[in-house]
């Protein structure tokens, strides 16, 4: 009888609850942003991104907004683009696209506060680990022509 509850001890603590989940970042290539917002507006814009390999998913996208430092009237909009995948994984051996975009919605723009938003999209990091972006400017308002062929 002891060797019985024994041996169904050591059977019910198998650890084994099935596949780990693991994040990662996705590679971001491009954002179709406005050239200028205009003031009040709620704006959709799409975020392309590359995945690591095929055995990755998309999760979610990742944002972290604040003032800028050097400008108070810039705001700051940093976007990472989050994967999932089974860690457990040695080999990944399945194939797809790696290549997708998804969409970002709902950024409301006020002119009372900014003038300017900076989008600082993650395209990785660089040998030492430090976060690389892709800077893209985006005005409030139509921007001023700087030359008279630009008014036309």
């Amino acid at each position: 009888m002891l060797l019985f509850v024994s041996a169904l001890v050591l059977v019910s603590c198998d650890t084994d609850d099935g596949p780990n989940i693991g994040y990662a970042v996705a590679e971001i290539t491009d954002a179709d942003l406005p050239d200028y917002f205009e003031t009040g507006e709620t704006y959709a814009f799409d975020v392309s991104y590359q995945l690591p390999n095929a055995c990755h998913d998309f999760y979610t996208f990742q944002t972290n907004q604040y003032k800028s430092e050097d400008k108070d009237s810039t705001l700051v909009i940093e976007i990472g683009a989050l994967t999932t995948y089974d860690p457990n994984l040695t080999e990944c051996t399945e194939e797809g696209e790696l290549n997708d975009s998804k969409k970002i919605s709902g950024l409301k723009i006020n002119s009372k506060l900014y003038n300017n938003y900076h989008f600082k999209l993650l395209t990785g990091g660089d040998e030492d680990n430090n976060a690389q972006y892709l800077n893209i400017e985006v005005p409030v308002g139509k921007p001023e022509p700087e030359t008279p062929e630009e008014a036309n």
